[in-house]
């Protein structure tokens, strides 16, 4: 829940608890746990709202680096907080070895003949897994 997020992000450093916490939407995220994080990582952002919230993170000094936010290219990120002395444009290598995954290709899967399924049984697993 977002009162929980709030406590761990507010007190979570005493207990030697970190909080990670990625979005594509800035301005979704919750005021009192953006208030309390020390280091963002921003890549492109067209969204208005969202690019507002990072310019809000940066120095007023250095307000303008928000400005590239929209133009950064795939791999480009701004970094601010403190792992950067300044707030920093970085490109963040693609890794060596790419993750096995990849999105299904629905109109084939779908097309294939259907698997009879015991929902009775499926439902009543669920049930007892949730007691």
């Amino acid at each position: 829940s977002l009162v929980t997020f709030e406590r761990i992000s507010k007190e979570g450093r005493k207990y030697g608890i970190g909080l990670v916490v990625i979005s594509q939407r800035p301005s979704e995220v919750n005021r009192t746990v953006l208030s309390q994080s020390n280091n963002f990582i921003a890549m492109r952002l067209t969204n208005v709202d969202d690019q507002t919230v990072v310019k809000r993170l940066l120095p007023d000094s250095l307000g303008d680096y928000a400005d590239m936010l929209p133009i950064l290219d795939i791999g480009e990120a701004l970094i601010v907080g403190d792992a950067s002395l300044l707030p920093s444009r970085i490109k963040i290598t693609p890794p060596t070895l790419k993750p096995r995954s990849a999105t299904i290709d629905f109109w084939d899967e779908w097309s294939k003949e259907s698997v009879d399924v015991d929902i009775d049984t499926a439902i009543e697993t669920l049930r007892k897994q949730s007691k």
